[in-house]
């Protein structure tokens, strides 16, 4: 992957944290982005529980565990208040951002800016801002954590 400065997200509220979070907010950490939807078999089975585990293992100092929430079907299903639900029935302690959506549109903003394929990608994005990794589907937590690990011990500039 040709590495370049990761794009903003563009979010319409968010879950688990008491402000808007964004790439320069977080700058200096490793940033471990989680792209799901609730009624996606692969994201409730891997990649959600997957986020949790990233989140209790690692410092926040370290490494920001970000959920977005990005809709491209269903979507009156999905609505905020059933993304509340589902993050207190999982007990998920990572922020989680919305993926805005425009009526008439198919994919969410931030979905479409990223070229996803669907649900789930992982995104990982160094504490420089550069864009590192992106994969559509399940990681091994083995190899999630030994990358998560080198970006942390790389020195932002």
């Amino acid at each position: 992957m040709k590495l370049r400065l990761a794009p903003q997200w563009d979010v319409d509220g968010w879950l688990n944290t008491d402000r808007p979070l964004s790439l320069p907010v977080l700058k200096g950490k490793v940033i471990a982005l989680y792209a799901f939807q609730m009624l996606c078999p692969g994201c409730i089975h891997n990649s959600v529980p997957q986020a949790q585990r990233v989140h209790d293992a690692f410092s926040r100092d370290d490494v920001a565990v970000i959920g977005l929430h990005t809709v491209f079907e269903h979507h009156e299903a999905m609505r905020r208040p059933a993304l509340e639900a589902f993050a207190h029935e999982f007990r998920l302690g990572f922020p989680i951002g919305i993926d805005r959506h425009e009526n008439g549109e198919g994919m969410p903003r931030t979905m479409k800016t990223y070229n996803m394929q669907g649900t789930p990608t992982l995104v990982l994005i160094d504490g420089s801002g550069m864009l590192r990794k992106q994969k559509f589907g399940h990681e091994h937590d083995l190899v999630l954590g030994a990358e998560i690990m080198s970006l942390i011990r790389e020195k932002p500039e």
